[in-house]
């Protein structure tokens, strides 16, 4: 009999050792997706992931919201409720590792009224993302803010030339591309096969409402905040739960939610540059943010205007720090060149003068002034065109037509917005190449340009460069074949016209052969002089 009762009690042990292995298993080897059924009861932990994430304070907040919802065993699933553009891209890439530390624990379940950028981010770590019908989704990409020029000091000293601006300017847009590559793979990453979206549309930076983000496999379905804690109830096998806020947990006061946009300067301010951001940002509060002016100083003397006058009367976003490399091979070769804000001494410039510059201006020319500069370009002179199609150079109230109130009586005209190519690229998309020429004095030895934030250029049978087919306009979203530079032969003279400026600038010129570019429109210059 006492073997009898040693046999039940080794069978009863065994049976028990049984359960509690598989209970364990069960509970230590979740794979994010799978429900389980060993939890009657249960918190389902909420962390709130609201506004702006530009502060580290409250970064910190969610991670330790995060570092919660894993120690507490009483949370057996959490919900992300997001209503975010994003932040700081470090700050982001932060929450984004805890919570995918979190997802091998327990289930992950985001409900998204807004998860733009890195709101769409963090989003991606969970196991299903639902959305309301109007919530935006998406904006998949980066902001960055270089980190500028430094003028060197006598008074500070610094160990090498990055110390203070922390990267080249000319090598910052490739960060901005590596960024957006490890955004883009996360992405790829969190949605595996529910993604029905190639990989170079989801760079575009698209915002989708709710149902388009469901098409394209951004979200899984159209539900409320409701929906997504009962699926994270049903993939932590729950029958009953309490749903509990994380960030009120550990949160030591109440949380302040930034709301509102801030604009760069704010972001310059909390976050010096260089810096990059996966955030969110209207067009307005982009362009209400004060972007400094490449002005310099310019002295305004008239007896040393020069043999190439630089038109500054029409609001023009020109200083010699931009035209500066232009200027030094021409003072090589015994040519100068000067500026003048005064209308009057321009045109009376130019009776001495063999080049006139227009370049990036804001107020249009009148009839009369064209006349002016018509009669300067029958007589021989060069006429060059340089516009641009980024902030620091163009005026968006009037766009192009400022320097196509002048340009089109060539037949030359500007077009709207900038160049773009999302896949031939220097650096980043708005970088194009340019490797299709015609025979010109300018063109002579080129192979590759790179132009940059370039707008495009459309003339009668005078185009003498070109970006490849696959590059598109930001207005007209089509390809094209777009000319990016143009020669007009006039008589016994020229008018020559570029889409961009910068390649003009240093370090950009040393890009390809846009210095090769700029030595031909020098020794063009030069002869007339």
């Amino acid at each position: 009999m006492e073997r009898i009762n040693r046999n039940r009690a080794a069978v009863a042990l065994a049976v028990f050792s049984f359960v509690m292995i598989a209970s364990m298993a069960v509970i230590f080897m979740w794979e994010p997706g799978s429900p389980v059924t060993v939890n009657k009861k249960g918190i389902i932990g909420v962390i709130e992931i609201q506004g702006v994430i530009e502060d580290t304070e409250y970064a910190g907040i969610l991670s330790a919201a995060v570092h919660e919802a894993m120690e507490d065993d009483g949370v057996k699933a959490v919900v992300l409720e997001i209503d975010s553009p994003g932040g700081t891209a470090y700050l982001i890439e932060q929450v984004y590792l805890d919570l995918l530390e979190l997802k091998e624990k327990k289930p992950v379940v985001a409900s998204a009224s807004m998860a733009l950028s890195g709101g769409y981010y963090l989003a991606v770590t969970a196991d299903q993302i639902y959305a309301q019908p109007t919530s935006m989704v998406g904006n998949v990409g980066v902001i960055g803010v270089g980190p500028g020029f430094l003028v060197p000091s006598e008074s500070t000293f610094e160990s090498g030339p990055q110390k203070i601006t922390g990267f080249s300017p000319a090598l910052f847009p490739f960060n901005i591309t590596k960024a957006l590559d490890s955004f883009a793979s996360s992405v790829s990453e969190g949605r595996g096969g529910r993604l029905n979206l190639a990989m170079s549309e989801l760079k575009r930076g698209g915002v989708y409402l709710g149902g388009e983000a469901v098409n394209q496999g951004l979200v899984d379905e159209i539900g409320s905040r409701q929906s997504a804690i009962s699926h994270a109830a049903e993939l932590a096998g729950l029958e009953t739960y309490t749903v509990d806020s994380l960030v009120a947990r550990v949160a030591n006061a109440t949380v302040t939610i930034n709301l509102e946009y801030p604009s760069i300067g704010e972001l310059n301010e909390a976050n010096p540059p260089p810096a990059l951001y996966y955030l969110y940002m209207p067009r307005d509060v982009v362009m209400e943010n004060g972007v400094e002016e490449l002005e310099g100083n310019v002295t305004e003397e008239m007896e040393t205007i020069g043999q190439v006058v630089v038109d500054r009367s029409h609001g023009n976003k020109v200083s010699p720090y931009v035209l500066d490399y232009l200027s030094a091979e021409l003072s090589k070769r015994g040519v100068f060149v000067g500026y003048s804000s005064d209308w009057d001494k321009v045109e009376a410039a130019l009776g001495n003068a063999t080049c006139l510059f227009i370049v990036a201006p804001t107020q249009g020319y009148t009839y009369e002034e064209y006349t002016a500069i018509n009669d300067f370009v029958d007589g021989g002179g060069m006429l060059v065109f340089l516009s641009d199609a980024s902030v620091e150079f163009l005026d968006t109230t009037v766009m192009q037509g400022a320097i196509n109130s002048l340009a089109n009586h060539w037949g030359l005209h500007f077009g709207k917005g900038y160049l773009y190519n999302m896949v031939n690229y220097h650096g980043f998309y708005r970088n194009v190449k340019v490797t299709q020429f015609e025979d010109t004095f300018l063109t002579e030895g080129l192979d590759t340009l790179v132009f940059f934030t370039s707008t495009y250029l459309s003339t009668t049978d005078a185009d003498a460069a070109y970006a490849s087919y696959s590059t598109y306009n930001s207005v007209s979203e089509q390809t094209n074949v777009y000319a990016t530079v143009s020669v007009i032969d006039v008589g016994n003279s020229t008018v020559a016209a570029f889409g961009d400026i910068t390649w003009l600038m240093e370090p950009w010129i040393y890009t390809a052969d846009n210095q090769r570019l700029a030595m031909n429109l020098v020794e063009a210059i030069a002869e007339l002089s």
